[in-house]
């Protein structure tokens, strides 16, 4: 055989092997993997400091919270727009492009220097006291990460790599590695990234959920987001309950969402850099002021009040909780900063449930407080199936399946009449234009 023909044969042989085609995949998602764990950990060190320097010294938050809020937009706003708000809506908007046309737009969403400046500016916003999740901001990451990995690997990769594929892999790896659920992370890619096209890429998207997950756990050793609260055997009278959560909280999530848009859209319309700032300064203010007057927790993910509700004997969200929750995460994304809002809409639903529980006397407080999680999430993402998969993983109460499930679709059914699209929905036709 000549030399030709062997050339010929291999070169046919490494195109078509699927084998070879994960490679690319799998480089992405260790590099993920291992950024998701230190920029959680960088997320939480930032959190618990400023939780700190709360306790010890509050009425200082009435600079410092407009100063962080401040460098957290700036930085933002001098060296990339894109990397503003979730990140979500970004990568939503960035897969539905042409990558011939619209290439350098997807660049400009999902660069590198993109993912730098959401880490940063993040870092700043959640160090003064935020109430934004890191779990978007995540997810944008990753989805550069393999943006960039899929580009280098083009230039001498016997195949041809889909554009599609690595956006869609990278969210799901980023959401995998963010809350160490690998089935969130699949379900996430079907439901809100691929489901028209995730038959053709599949196994790449699960390949990359796999490793990102497990670079993650070799780091930071297996654990779950919210550990194992105690459930109490869980019958069909859990029904009207579970109807309840998931309607009040579904409803909530809706109106949050649709809120959060029409103020997103607002301060989008508004032009001068000296404008902006100074609204970012009386957000920040506005921020401070409401966590001295309502209650602490309106600072931070809301991760420690979820925690405390599930865990501490006893514990029931209060109606200024319950309020900070919801304002709390307006006014930090309203800045203009990088930040997420997956954990705080967690943690208001889960301050809505507690609340309802306490309402009508039910002995499942802590069921219900995963239950308003779940019905907050799904009216903010209208993401059902992603939002009862995510608790279900973090809590590892499979004998709540149903009334979960129940929970998602009467959250889905009733945050559909307040609004067809998402908030990432809309957010995502912005980024579009």
């Amino acid at each position: 055989m000549s030399k030709e023909k062997i050339s010929a044969w291999l070169d046919d042989h490494l195109r078509r092997s699927e084998s070879l085609h994960t490679v690319p995949f799998m480089v992405a998602a260790l590099i993920a993997g291992t950024a998701a764990v230190l920029y959680a950990e960088g997320f939480r060190y930032a959190a618990n400091l400023s939780a700190h320097w709360f306790q010890k010294f509050p009425y200082w938050f009435l600079v410092f919270t407009p100063f962080c809020f401040l460098v957290g937009f700036w930085i933002v706003h001098f060296f990339s727009s894109e990397a503003s708000g979730s990140g979500i809506p970004q990568v939503m908007a960035a897969n539905e492009m042409d990558h011939g046309a619209d290439t350098p737009k997807i660049h400009a969403l999902l660069s590198l220097k993109t993912a730098l400046v959401k880490v940063i500016s993040s870092l700043f916003c959640i160090l003064g006291g935020g109430a934004i999740g890191r779990e978007g901001p995540t997810i944008q990451i990753a989805a550069s990460i393999f943006h960039f990995v899929g580009k280098r690997f083009q230039r001498f990769w016997p195949q041809k790599l889909n554009h599609h594929a690595l956006i869609v892999s990278g969210g799901a790896a980023g959401i995998s590695a963010a809350f160490n659920t690998p089935l969130g992370g699949i379900v996430y890619a079907i439901e809100e990234l691929a489901s028209e096209h995730f038959n053709h890429f599949r196994m790449t998207v699960i390949l990359a959920v796999i490793v990102a997950g497990l670079v993650a756990q070799a780091i930071s050793g297996p654990y779950l987001y919210l550990g194992f609260p105690f459930l109490r055997g869980v019958t069909i009278a859990i029904i009207p309950s579970a109807l309840l959560v998931g309607a009040v909280a579904g409803l909530g999530g809706a109106f949050f969402g649709k809120v959060l848009f029409a103020l997103a859209r607002w301060r989008r319309g508004i032009s001068g850099f000296w404008r902006l700032s100074f609204i970012t300064l009386g957000l920040g203010f506005a921020f401070a002021v409401l966590s001295l007057v309502l209650t602490r927790t309106t600072m931070g993910p809301g991760t420690a009040l979820m925690e405390e509700l599930l865990f501490r004997k006893g514990a029931v969200a209060d109606f200024a909780e319950v309020g900070a929750r919801f304002l709390g995460p307006l006014v930090s994304y309203l800045s203009g900063a990088a930040g997420g809002i997956f954990a705080p809409s967690l943690a208001a639903g889960a301050a809505i449930g507690s609340k309802l529980a306490f309402l009508v006397g039910s002995e499942h407080a802590n069921l219900l407080v995963l239950l308003g999680m779940i019905g907050f999430l799904t009216g903010v993402t209208r993401a059902p199936l992603t939002a009862f998969v995510l608790v279900l993983e973090m809590t590892d109460r499979h004998s709540a399946i149903f009334p979960m499930m129940l929970s998602a679709l009467t959250a889905y059914g009733l945050a559909r009449l307040v609004d067809s699209r998402s908030f990432y929905e809309h957010m995502k036709e912005l980024y579009l234009k």
